[in-house]
């Protein structure tokens, strides 16, 4: 059999592309006998102690992945997804259709479920571990063991669940449950960068990137077209003092020049019409290929990233994080750059299928190199999918944003296009808002 034939077809969707969107979990390998590290989709939780729950408190167990819904009613909204085993506190029941002859459950903080999916535990709910902008990430930078396959039809990446042995010959047991001659597959090494958090006294920052070479050093100059000084190495982080009268150079230090084109610079700017003074939300620079986090007027965070390349340019838009899946899985069926591409963590969906999401596969940022997406390095997209909103609740594998509980405003604009349009619900929130003043006034 090849290896083509080996592989399961993932029905979902890519950046501009078609199908569905799922969450995917790992599937259970029976026999193992050479295991990898397990791949934990869940590393910013931390397990709750094993202490019984209070007695006005009433814990539930989840006993599978389960859609919550936003009223108790079948056919609701969904608020989210939690995933099997997580715990969380029971807020208040009803009776409703869609539940049969059981009833619906209502969870802090929110969302609604069947009472045949949960259990009541003696355990208190489920914990998440705190995380800011500035701490220090020193472990692998995405869970689990990614790989491409060679030689498929499609171009394909997959996550392992496992590496069995059959007949003397091993094969990665895939999350999707195939299984694939460890041979035929060239492991990914996760890009290790990560950008940087800014407060109220840190300068905007930018990142040494030759235009020429992205991965070579860049000369430093003592003036302008001046005498050779130095060099700066790849991703070196400096700060623009000065700009030639020609804008070709810009100064980052005492009598030390650099070309502008070899510079990625993140540049403050203004929040979008309507935005609270303390909500959060993203700018992403096309041009620069730079995103910054902002907090109202105040950036909390910058970070170099790759929009859509030639011929699949991501779009210029202001609209609002609909979507945050812990992994999803990727594919493109149409044209003549077919991929597949599993298990993408920390994935947030903003305008149809257009993400902020994880690239374990290429370690580019600074440059455009997705088809259509915002990809980011696994550390940025861990912290930020984390910092943003909606909230992900602990336990929660997905969780969806709406009026009642947006999700954090982004904005993709260029130099052509530096006001772009309000999309979807972020309009609709827009219009309300201009209404609610109009009527106020």
């Amino acid at each position: 059999m090849s290896v083509t034939n080996r592989l399961m077809v993932l029905a979902v969707m890519g950046c501009g592309g078609s199908g569905t969107t799922h969450v995917a979990t790992p599937t259970e390998t029976r026999v193992v006998i050479h295991a990898t590290q397990p791949p934990v989709i869940a590393p910013l939780e931390k397990p709750a102690t094993a202490t019984p729950a209070t007695p006005t408190t009433t814990t539930v167990r989840f006993l599978t992945n389960t859609v919550l819904r936003k009223e108790p009613r079948a056919n609701a909204a969904k608020v989210g997804i939690i995933r099997k085993d997580a715990r969380a506190a029971q807020r208040t029941t009803a009776i409703a259709d869609g539940c049969k002859d059981d009833r619906w459950i209502q969870i802090v903080p929110r969302g609604w479920a069947c009472e045949s999916a949960i259990e009541v535990s003696s355990e208190q709910p489920t914990t998440g571990a705190s995380v800011t902008l500035d701490a220090i990430d020193d472990g692998e930078p995405v869970p689990g063991v990614y790989g491409r396959v060679r030689g498929a039809d499609v171009s394909t990446s997959v996550r392992a669940a496992a590496v069995v042995t059959i007949d003397g010959a091993r094969y990665w047991r895939t999350s999707g449950g195939a299984l694939i001659p460890a041979a035929a597959i060239v492991q990914f090494s996760p890009s290790k960068f990560r950008g940087i958090a800014l407060d109220k006294t840190t300068s905007m920052p930018a990142w040494v990137r030759g235009r020429s070479d992205s991965r070579k050093s860049v000369r430093t100059y003592e003036a302008p077209r001046g005498k050779i000084a130095g060099e700066l190495a790849p991703r070196t982080i400096v700060h623009v003092l000065e700009e030639s009268a020609d804008g070709v150079f810009v100064r980052v230090a005492d009598d030390v020049w650099v070309a502008r084109k070899d510079l990625r610079v993140a540049s403050r700017t203004t929040p979008p019409v309507g935005t609270g003074p303390t909500e959060k939300w993203f700018d992403v620079d096309r041009d620069e290929q730079v995103l910054v986090a902002y907090e109202g007027d105040q950036p909390v965070y910058a970070t170099m990233v790759s929009t859509g390349k030639w011929g699949h340019a991501t779009p210029t838009v202001i609209t609002r994080v609909s979507s945050k899946l812990l992994t999803a899985s990727m594919n493109n069926d149409r044209g003549d750059e077919q991929y597949a591409v599993a298990d993408v963590p920390w994935t947030m969906y903003y305008d149809n299928s257009y993400a902020l999401h994880t690239s374990y596969w290429h370690d580019g940022f600074g440059g455009p190199r997705s088809h259509g997406c915002v990809n980011l390095a696994p550390r940025d997209a861990r912290l930020l999918y984390q910092w943003s909103s909606p909230d992900v609740p602990p336990g929660w594998i997905a969780v969806y944003g709406d009026q009642d509980n947006p999700g954090s405003l982004v904005r993709v604009r260029s130099r052509s296009m530096p006001e772009p349009k309000f999309r979807g619900y972020a309009k609709a929130l827009r219009d309300r808002d201009r209404n609610v003043a109009a009527t106020t006034n």
